[in-house]
C-alpha cells in the first residue's frame, strides 16, 4: 500500500487498518499552549513535536496521530498570559484514552513525541497503560534525546523560549517567529542554581532534578517577556542541526523496533495485563 499521508486524520479507516499490517508503530505528538516570549507563538511546544513527528514519519513509514495540543505545567508557569494549563490528572486520563484508542486500532507500539516539560504526567500514564494494554510505549522528549548536540550547537544552556527553542522554531516555522522581538532575560532562583536541573535533565551530583523541587519563582513575577535565556543567539542553522539530530535519533530507534518486532507483536508481551 502506498501511504498517501503520514497523518492519521487524513486517512480512511480501511487505509489505517492496512497500515497496521505494514507497520504498527505510530507517533503521538504532545505539547502545550503557553507563552514563549514575545517573539515565538504560544503553540511552540506542540508545533515542535508535531513537525518533528512528521519528519520522522516520512523517513520511517510510520503514521502521526492527531496531536494533544494542551499540556500540564509546572507550578511556576501558571499565570503568564497566553498559557492554558490542563490539570495533570485530567491530562493523564485523556492521554490514556487516546493511546488506548490507538492500541485498539492495531497500533501496538506508541512513540509519544513530547515537546513540553510535563514528563511526569506521561511517564505515569505509560506504566499504567503497559499493564492495561500490553502495548509498547516510549516517551520521547526531543531534547532529552540529543543533550550533547544541544550543548555543541548552542552557546547557552537550554531553558525556555531561549536560544535552543527559538532556533528550532526558526527552522520548523520561521514565518511565525519575529526575531526583532527576541531578547535576553534572567531571574533569581529560590535556591542556588547548583541545587537544581533544567529541562535538559538532572543537575550535577548533589542536585535535584528540575521537576523535584520548587526552585523557581513564578515566572510572571520575575520575567517581563517570558524569555528564560538568550533568544538573540538563535539561528535557523542551529535549529536545523538540532532538528536533524532528533529526527535521526528517533528514526534509528524506530527502525530498530521495526526490525525486531513485526506488526502485531508487542515487545513486552501481555503477561501483566489486567
Amino acid at each position: 500500500m502506498k501511504q498517501k499521508s503520514v497523518l492519521y486524520q487524513e486517512l480512511s479507516w480501511p487505509e489505517i487498518k492496512e497500515q497496521t499490517k505494514v507497520c504498527d508503530i505510530i507517533l503521538l505528538p504532545v505539547g502545550a499552549v503557553e507563552m514563549h516570549g514575545t517573539h515565538c507563538p504560544v503553540g511552540s511546544d506542540s508545533l515542535n513535536s508535531q513537525k518533528i513527528a512528521e519528519l520522522v514519519a516520512k523517513k520511517t513509514g510510520t503514521l502521526v496521530a492527531p496531536p494533544i495540543w494542551y499540556g500540564s505545567h509546572m507550578y511556576m508557569q501558571y499565570g503568564f498570559p497566553g498559557t492554558i494549563p490542563i490539570r495533570s490528572d485530567v491530562l493523564k486520563q485523556f492521554a490514556k484514552d487516546v493511546i488506548t484508542g490507538l492500541v485498539k486500532n492495531g497500533f501496538k507500539k506508541i512513540i509519544v513525541v513530547n515537546g513540553h516539560g510535563q514528563q511526569w504526567v506521561y511517564v505515569g500514564a505509560l506504566h499504567e497503560l503497559a499493564l492495561e494494554t500490553g502495548a509498547f510505549i516510549a516517551i520521547a522528549t526531543w531534547w532529552e534525546l540529543i543533550r550533547s548536540t544541544i550543548s555543541e550547537v548552542c552557546e547557552t544552556p537550554f531553558v525556555h523560549a531561549d536560544e535552543t527553542e527559538t532556533a528550532v522554531a526558526l527552522y520548523l516555522y520561521p514565518e511565525l517567529v519575529d526575531m526583532t522581538k527576541a531578547s535576553k532575560e534572567s531571574a533569581p532562583s529560590v535556591v542556588d542554581k547548583k541545587w537544581f536541573g533544567g529541562p535538559v535533565g538532572i543537575s550535577l551530583e548533589g542536585g535535584f532534578p528540575g521537576h523535584n523541587i520548587t526552585s523557581s519563582h513564578f515566572q510572571v513575577d520575575v520575567y517581563k517577556l517570558g524569555i528564560l535565556g538568550d533568544a538573540t543567539k538563535a539561528t535557523r542553522e542551529k535549529g536545523e542541526k538540532i532538528v536533524n539530530a532528533v529526527v535521526s535519533k528517533l528514526s534509528e530507534f524506530i527502525e530498530e523496533l521495526k526490525s525486531k518486532y513485526p506488526p502485531g507483536v508487542s515487545p513486552i508481551g501481555s503477561g501483566g495485563q489486567k
